[in-house]
């Protein structure tokens, strides 16, 4: 028993030391915080300094909003405008495709019907021919109409706003 309250003995002093030492040795060398208890006052000056500051961010802060509103808005129509386009292109494209694909069913049809039966060879290439030459005048007329189409008009960017004024600091 002896052995282990020499131990506990020693273990308080040494984190005592530990403790207390870095505190005593430093306490003549900490600086003591100064604070001034004078209130600082401000001028007239400052204040209508500040004031005009203040009125003129007010002023720039509203022609800011003014500007990034308007921006907004003319984006928003034309991104309307350009779905309406774009949904009247899809549209021109379908019904074009639409006319050929039943000029073309039509051909195969015709030719369907002309080789019905038991036809000589001369006849089935007549027929083969007046398909390839529907098909062919189809294909032309889908390529005519396709390149008639108007143009897509360019979607447009996002608008840029110059960035928000900085609020003027009270002093």
């Amino acid at each position: 028993m002896k052995k282990n309250l020499r131990n506990r003995i020693i273990a308080a002093s040494v984190g005592a030391a530990l403790l207390l030492g870095p505190t005593a040795a430093f306490a003549d060398t900490t600086p003591a915080p100064t604070t001034s208890t004078a209130p600082t006052k401000v001028s007239a000056a400052d204040k209508a300094a500040y004031k005009a500051a203040l009125e003129a961010y007010r002023v720039a802060l509203k022609a800011w909003q003014d500007a990034r509103n308007k921006a907004q808005a003319d984006y928003k129509a034309s991104i309307v405008a350009y779905r309406d386009a774009l949904t009247a292109h899809k549209a021109s494209l379908k019904s074009i495709e639409a006319t050929f694909n039943s000029a073309v069913a039509a051909a195969k049809a015709a030719y369907a019907t002309a080789t019905a039966g038991n036809p000589t060879a001369a006849a089935r290439q007549v027929a083969l021919n007046a398909r390839v030459a529907a098909v062919a005048a189809a294909t032309n007329a889908r390529a005519a109409a396709i390149t008639a189409l108007p143009t897509l008009p360019t979607k447009l960017t996002p608008p840029v706003v110059a960035p928000k004024p900085v609020a003027p600091v009270k002093p």
